[in-house]
């Protein structure tokens, strides 16, 4: 049971995906726990045969003394348990400590054995790529009897949407492009998250506002748009007045109200052509491959192909990035290393300290830049193939 949206993709998606790749056949019903905002991700998903909201209070992530949820059971998750236990699981992937809770379930647990845990740990210690995903996958492919998948590897995380999704998208899209201050026919989107859960993996608004400032002066047809946020509500708000001076119109604030689902918000970002943001839950989103849950007469398929660089503070990038799919700036530091905050970022107190001091606005900015001429490049390539005999 994870808690966040990130969680949602990286671990239940993931999971969901690769029982799938080892039961072809769809003999398996996957039946996902979660908390109700992360219910939002899986309700297009036709693989899944059922989704059980709880109260993402029964493990509160954070809080003091969290470990003990997880052996001394309340009277709420003691009849979570018996519900589970009741429906007849063939086995369990947990995703937190909790140790008599899934020993209420009388159920197999997939798991890692302790040499393998230990060899992982290893290598995120070394800052070696050990994507999450790929982790969940190895532990399923261990449950199955099959041999693991390469951890250093990357594996595409369907995230099935609807047509009405990618046409809003479009809409929004098309609304900011129209009001844009740039040459027409060559405007390009970056949209901008400037907000996390979390000031461990928030990048600060300085360094958002010179690296993508700087870009605006070298591009004159690229235009941003920056998504509201809901920990730090302040945070979009600071960048956009730290932005808007210098480009009045090329600088776009969406709306908080009301917020956007996430599916919606999937289509979105796949509809730009950079996105950046901190370790959060919205990266995990733009990484994830959009496909349809229904067949569409309109022409609506996703896009898939918007530059994601993602910027790390002190959680590990080893872990939570994806180096295949993304530009990742902020490899190295060595919070980044530990098990708090690089692995469990709620259980690290940064008392004031900066975890983004080892990012100059110059990198992003260079980022930005080189995902613009990639892009460009690419469509000239897409464009010449197309005439090619």
């Amino acid at each position: 049971m994870p808690w966040g949206i990130g969680d949602a993709i990286v671990v239940g998606l993931s999971a969901v995906d690769q029982i799938r790749r080892n039961d072809p056949a769809g003999e398996v019903e996957i039946d996902v726990l979660c908390n109700q905002v992360q219910s939002e991700i899986f309700a297009e998903d036709m693989r899944i045969h059922r989704v059980i909201e709880v109260d993402r209070e029964l493990f509160p992530i954070g809080a003091a003394g969290i470990w003990k949820r997880g052996v001394f059971l309340s009277a709420e998750q003691v009849k979570l348990a018996q519900f589970l236990r009741a429906q007849g699981y063939a086995a369990v992937l947990p995703f937190l400590f909790a140790p008599t809770f899934f020993y209420c379930l009388h159920r197999p647990v997939m798991f890692f054995n302790p040499w393998q845990a230990w060899r992982i740990m290893a290598r995120l210690r070394s800052l070696e790529d050990t994507p999450m995903q790929m982790l969940i996958r190895g532990i399923i492919n261990k449950y199955f009897g099959r041999e693991m998948p390469d951890f250093t590897g990357e594996a595409t995380i369907p995230l099935y949407i609807c047509p009405e999704h990618v046409l809003k998208a479009r809409r929004v899209v098309a609304w900011i492009r129209a009001r844009a201050d740039v040459p027409q026919g060559q405007g390009k989107l970056l949209m901008v998250a400037p907000d996390t859960s979390s000031v461990i993996t928030r990048p600060p608004t300085p360094l958002l506002a010179k690296g993508i400032g700087a870009a605006l002066r070298r591009d004159r047809s690229l235009a941003v748009a920056i998504l509201p946020g809901y920990t730090d509500v302040d945070a979009a708000p600071r960048l956009e007045q730290a932005l808007l001076p210098a480009f009045p119109e090329r600088v776009f604030l969406l709306p908080a109200e009301p917020p956007s689902p996430l599916l919606e918000l999937a289509a979105l970002i796949d509809q730009c052509d950079i996105f950046v943001s901190g370790d959060t839950g919205v990266m995990h989103l733009a990484a994830a491959t959009k496909r349809l849950a229904r067949a569409s007469g309109e022409g609506c398929e996703p896009r898939n192909t918007v530059k994601i660089i993602s910027l790390f503070g002190g959680t590990n990038p080893a872990l939570h990035g994806y180096s295949r799919r993304s530009v990742i700036l902020g490899r190295g530091r060595k919070e980044q290393t530990r098990i708090a905050p690089g692995v469990m970022k709620d259980l690290y107190d940064p008392a004031g300290k900066n975890l983004f001091d080892h990012i100059v606005p110059q990198e992003l900015t260079d980022a930005i830049c080189s995902s613009l001429q990639d892009r460009e490049e690419g469509l000239l390539a897409s464009s010449q193939a197309r005439w090619l005999p």
